[in-house]
């Protein structure tokens, strides 16, 4: 997810304007907002161009050596196929303009704290946002403005990034073929993923990694596909959720796996299982499990059937006879 640079705008003490000449700025110069673009997405609550509603933008301008904010989490707004927001802010010839935009703005729970034009610290509590929100962040620093603007800029466009890491578990039935064993896996969630965390901006770039806090926050995925897992292959994902992402953090998992037996429910298992990842901020997790007779019972191993065969009753008179046998079968063994 992306944050949103800074626009800034002192008027009175840099351009040495009066606050009747910034209103009466002609409206052809004002300052907007499009061209906007996310990295890709999937998920219904993913944010990308075609959906991103609203942003809240940071914004400075800088002149004689010196810097002034006019945005500070400014309300963008789409309206159509635009962007608005009010009151309405004006180029300025001559100035450097500094903007930064974070995602989403309405239901935010993020905080970016800002120091200068490029530099800041965004503060993210994935608790607030139920791991179910997308967080992007986006800076631009356009060329300066010409000595005199003659025709109206072009709008700040945003290449927004996604800040979060996105994870999903896949479970696959292992059983082999022909032992008629049907899974269901429900509850699947991470009990100790992290709650809150902040990201440093440097110089309009953002930090490669997170300092992530208080690593106490259960994210629930849910039940796993909308029926049974087929045997001898068959696999299904839970939805995707939203992390923060941490650097080899070791992550505790639970699950709940029911097993069918020719259809019929026999039993269910509680799991646990750990996972350590090194994750990276705007990219997929797929936590892949395989599921089999040593790994699915509350005892660590499901004991195949086994057949003994005790004897064999001899042939009719006048057929050969045979020796009784003592045999075993084993069937629905992943061996």
């Amino acid at each position: 997810m992306k944050k949103i640079a800074i626009l800034s705008l002192v008027v009175a003490t840099l351009f040495a304007c009066t606050k009747n000449e910034v209103i009466d700025a002609p409206k052809g110069v004002e300052i907007s907002f499009d061209n906007i673009f996310v990295n890709n997405a999937t998920k219904a609550n993913d944010l990308t161009a075609d959906n991103l509603q609203d942003f809240g933008v940071y914004g400075f301008v800088e002149a004689n050596n010196t810097q002034g904010q006019i945005f500070t989490n400014q309300k963008v707004e789409k309206s159509g196929t635009l962007y608005t927001y009010s009151p309405k802010q004006y180029w300025i010839a001559g100035a450097q303009y500094y903007f930064s935009a974070i995602a989403p703005f309405s239901n935010a729970a993020w905080t970016y704290n800002t120091t200068d034009a490029q530099n800041g610290t965004i503060a993210f509590n994935n608790q607030t946002a139920g791991a179910n929100q997308d967080l992007l962040f986006a800076y631009n620093k356009p060329n300066p403005t010409p000595a005199t603007i003659t025709s109206q800029p072009d709008a700040v466009g945003f290449a927004f990034g996604h800040m979060l890491s996105r994870v999903r578990f896949s479970f696959t039935n292992d059983f082999v073929e022909g032992s008629n064993i049907e899974l269901k896996v429900t509850d699947v969630k991470i009990t100790d993923a992290y709650k809150t965390g902040t990201l440093a901006v440097t110089d309009g770039t953002v930090a490669q990694d997170w300092t992530p806090t208080d690593n106490t926050l259960e994210v629930v995925f849910g039940n796993v596909g909308t029926g049974n897992i087929a045997e001898n292959g068959g696999s299904a994902s839970t939805e995707h959720f939203y992390l923060i992402p941490a650097k080899s953090a070791t992550y505790s998992i639970q699950f709940t796996v029911e097993l069918f037996q020719a259809g019929v429910s026999v039993d269910t298992y509680n799991r646990t299982a750990t996972v350590t990842l090194d994750m990276t901020r705007g990219y997929s997790y797929d936590l892949k499990a395989a599921l089999n007779a040593s790994n699915t019972s509350d005892d660590g191993q499901l004991y195949p059937i086994e057949f003994t065969v005790s004897s064999v009753e001899n042939w009719k008179p006048g057929a050969d006879s045979f020796t009784d046998i003592d045999a075993t079968v084993t069937t629905g063994s992943n061996n």
